[in-house]
C-alpha cells in the first residue's frame, strides 16, 4: 500500500500537532467561569460599600492570614507532587498528595474558625452587610475547595490502589492518563488558591 501526499501531510499534522487537550481547554473554561464569578462577587461588594449608610469597616480576624498560608502551601506541595509523578518517584508522590489533601482540609477549619472569630465579633452570619460579604466570599470559595478535596480524594485512593501497578509503576513507567490527570487537579489547585490570595487580600484592603 502506497501513501499518497495527502496522507503524508495528515501523518506530519498529527506529529507536529501541539495544541491544548480538550480535558484542560474545557477546565480552563470552568476557571474562567470561576473568575467572572468571583469578580462578580467582589464588584457588588464595592458597589454596597459605596454607600456609606450601611458599611461598616473592622479589621479581618488574624485566622484568614494563617489560612492564606496554609493555602500556598496546599500549591507547593501539589506541584511537588506532580514533579515527583514525572521522574517516577511514585512513594514520595503518593505521600504529598495525602499532605496536600491534610492541608486543605486544615484550610476549610481554618476558615471556619474565622467564622466563629467574626461572631465573637458581632458579626453574625445576618444583620450586617459587611460582614455578609465575608461569610459569602469565603463560602463560596470554600465549596470550590470542597470540590478539589473530592477530586484530590478519588485521585489519591486510585493512586494508593494501583501502587503495585506491574505495567507502569513497578517498572518505574510513568501512566500518560494519570499525569494528564494530576496536571489537571494541580492547575485547579493553584487557580482556586490563586483566588483566595485574590480574595484576602481584596477584603484585607476593602475593610481597614
Amino acid at each position: 500500500m502506497q501513501l499518497t501526499l495527502s496522507d503524508n501531510n495528515l501523518i506530519t499534522d498529527k506529529k507536529e500537532y501541539t495544541g491544548v487537550h480538550p480535558q484542560k481547554f474545557a477546565l480552563w473554561i470552568g476557571m474562567a467561569t470561576m473568575t467572572m464569578f468571583f469578580a462578580a462577587i467582589t464588584s457588588a461588594l464595592l458597589i454596597k460599600k459605596g454607600d456609606f449608610r450601611v458599611w461598616e469597616s473592622f479589621r479581618l480576624p488574624n485566622i484568614f492570614m494563617v489560612s492564606t498560608a496554609v493555602i500556598i502551601a496546599v500549591s507547593v506541595v501539589m506541584q511537588l507532587s506532580l514533579y515527583c509523578y514525572r521522574h517516577a518517584k511514585f512513594s514520595a508522590f503518593r505521600w504529598l498528595l495525602f499532605t496536600s489533601f491534610v492541608l486543605a482540609l486544615v484550610f476549610l477549619g481554618l476558615q471556619l474558625e474565622g467564622w466563629q472569630k467574626l461572631k465573637e465579633m458581632g458579626l453574625p452570619l445576618a444583620g450586617n452587610l459587611a460582614g455578609s460579604f465575608v461569610y459569602l466570599i469565603t463560602s463560596m470559595h470554600g465549596a470550590h475547595i470542597i470540590g478539589g478535596l473530592v477530586v484530590s480524594l478519588v485521585f489519591l485512593v486510585s493512586a494508593i490502589r494501583s501502587r503495585k501497578d506491574p505495567i507502569y509503576e513497578l517498572r518505574n513507567i510513568i501512566n500518560p492518563k494519570r499525569q494528564l490527570n494530576l496536571e489537571m487537579l494541580v492547575s485547579f489547585w493553584h487557580f482556586i488558591d490563586i483566588v483566595w490570595v485574590y480574595l484576602y487580600v481584596f477584603m484585607v484592603l476593602n475593610y481597614q
